[in-house]
């Protein structure tokens, strides 16, 4: 079986090292692996290609896959890959739900702590070697965790993994999930349908974004969400920029209606250095790294060599995608 590498990126940091290539050739030494270090050759490696462990799958390319019948993401967002043209197709997509998810929940809830507590004040002091006591204790914006309410919108691996966390501080956890009637993540108190967004943004102190981005979730957050947000709450965004309108974030935040905001992903990335977002003093902005861990990549090859695994033996994948959702 052929099998194409591509775990490709801009970004350094999301490049598969190469090691782990060799790694699975020798564990799977009867398969051919082609690996590809940039798009124009993933799309060259792809088209004789079985099997697929890769970042893209362009749409132009995907009448000719007549071989591949599966590939595996290396991220939880798939919705680059989603082109109406792979969804149409009978090429199946895994994703690598639930690898970074403990990260990301701690990377929330760091977050939350630095807002909450005004960490991020005392830093922009810190650097100008500035005494600020009386501007933070003073401010009315100091809170603790203890007796709020956390919203999460989305409730996958990330969203429960986030609950799980948030009620350790003795918060309140309320989601909102599409499949709303199943049974609750563990420390989540009540789960919602879309429709009662209104209601979650209403009754929370803080509302984390964890959702995937999909024609329902898109600009969820804007002007009309907002008029419903609770005063001061605090929005933590590490699903997909797209799940807010900038415009109306910052009206929010500049004027009161939202206490503050820790974005970790953005509509465009890297964010534009004239984007507001970089000097309003209640925010706070992670450059897409919510997922860091000491090792990404060992568990993320796991996942795919057991998928593989699977593969080859006709046995149901894991983390398969479901196509016309979008996640």
């Amino acid at each position: 079986m052929n099998v194409a590498v591509g775990v490709v990126s801009p970004n350094a940091a999301w490049v598969l090292p190469r090691r782990f290539v060799d790694q699975l050739r020798s564990e799977f030494p009867q398969h051919l692996f082609v690996d590809a270090w940039d798009r124009e050759a993933l799309r060259r490696v792809l088209v004789d290609a079985d099997a697929a462990f890769a970042a893209f799958v362009d749409a132009d390319l995907v009448p000719s896959l007549t071989a591949l019948r599966w590939v595996q993401a290396p991220a939880v967002g798939v919705g680059h890959i989603l082109s109406p043209e792979l969804v149409a197709s009978p090429i199946v997509l895994t994703s690598a739900r639930g690898v970074r998810a403990r990260a990301i929940a701690e990377h929330v809830l760091g977050l939350t702590l630095a807002l909450a507590r005004q960490i991020h004040t005392a830093i922009r002091h810190q650097v100008r070697h500035e005494w600020a006591l009386d501007e933070i204790e003073a401010s009315g914006a100091i809170k603790t965790l203890q007796g709020g309410r956390m919203g999460i919108v989305g409730l996958g691996a990330i969203g429960a993994e986030v609950a799980g966390i948030a009620r350790a501080f003795g918060m309140r956890v309320s989601g909102i999930r599409k499949r709303f009637d199943q049974p609750p993540p563990r420390g989540v108190d009540e789960v919602l349908p879309p429709e009662r967004l209104p209601d979650l943004l209403a009754t929370c102190d803080v509302v984390v974004l964890s959702a995937p981005l999909t024609r329902e979730t898109l600009h969820l957050i804007g002007d009309d969400a907002l008029r419903f947000v609770k005063p001061g709450a605090l929005l933590i965004n590490i699903g997909r920029g797209q799940l807010v309108d900038d415009a109306a974030v910052i009206r929010a935040l500049r004027d009161g209606r939202l206490g503050g905001a820790a974005l970790d992903v953005f509509t465009h990335e890297p964010l534009d250095p004239s984007s507001p977002y970089w000097d309003l003093p209640n925010v706070i902005v992670t450059p897409h790294s919510s997922g860091a861990m000491e090792d990404y990549w060992s568990p993320l090859v796991r996942l795919f060599a057991d998928n593989l695994r699977r593969f080859e033996a006709g046995e149901p994948l894991v983390n398969v995608v479901d196509k016309a959702a979008g996640y």
